[in-house]
């Protein structure tokens, strides 16, 4: 069997897929992470000076969604068909545009200028962008984001969504999405996915 050892910083970010989809998949490996003041002694010895990193048997992946892909597929989260696996990777990718976008909330250090940033980010970007999740969702009628059954998609709403619960307005963000708000559940729910999320450290996204 792989050994496998995920490498970034001490913080959900964009490494948290992959630790929710490994105990998902109920996986071992090695959860490596480093505080960002010992970012400069590890950058240099990252593939392409960037975390995360995935090593398996002590081979590296990198990109945060290479790596969570990898582990989808291993996990047979990808969908039933090709088309599914395409919508899924579309939906994450969305994902990754939102994430972008909340960078300068999240990089900013005045409390009350974050604040701003995080409501701007809701109103401008994260709001629209939900509501027509939320419409493809119940049209799909399944209960999934793709197809009728549990993918990395879902997973990756989940875990973007409940990562930044705080900055965005927390349950009432899904006073207008509850098809949403029934898959958010479903996941937290998930046996191995819950006993994660109640141990893991408690720290700032």
């Amino acid at each position: 069997m792989p050994e496998y050892k995920l490498i970034y910083f001490n913080v959900p970010g964009r490494a948290e897929l992959a630790r929710l989809l490994f105990h998902y998949g109920g996986q071992e490996f090695e959860d490596c992470r480093f505080e960002r003041s010992e970012w400069p002694q590890v950058k240099d010895k990252m593939p392409f000076l960037q975390v995360p990193v995935l090593e398996v048997d002590g081979q590296s992946l990198c990109q945060s969604n290479s790596i969570a892909r990898y582990l989808a597929r291993k996990f047979e989260l990808t969908g039933k068909s090709d088309l599914e696996a395409a919508q899924a990777d579309s939906y994450v990718d969305h994902i990754g545009d939102l994430i972008n976008g909340v960078r300068s909330a999240y990089r900013e250090t005045d409390p009350e200028k974050q604040k701003a940033l995080y409501a701007e980010f809701v109103t401008a970007s994260l709001v629209p962008h939900l509501v027509l999740v939320e419409k493809h969702l119940a049209a799909n009628g399944s209960g999934h984001l793709v197809g009728d059954s549990l993918t990395w998609a879902d997973i990756a709403y989940y875990g973007f969504l409940t990562m930044l619960s705080d900055k965005i307005g927390g349950e009432s963000l899904y006073a207008e999405m509850p098809t949403l708000k029934t898959l958010v559940d479903e996941v937290a729910s998930i046996p191995n996915i819950k006993k994660y999320v109640d141990s893991r450290p408690q720290d700032t996204v």
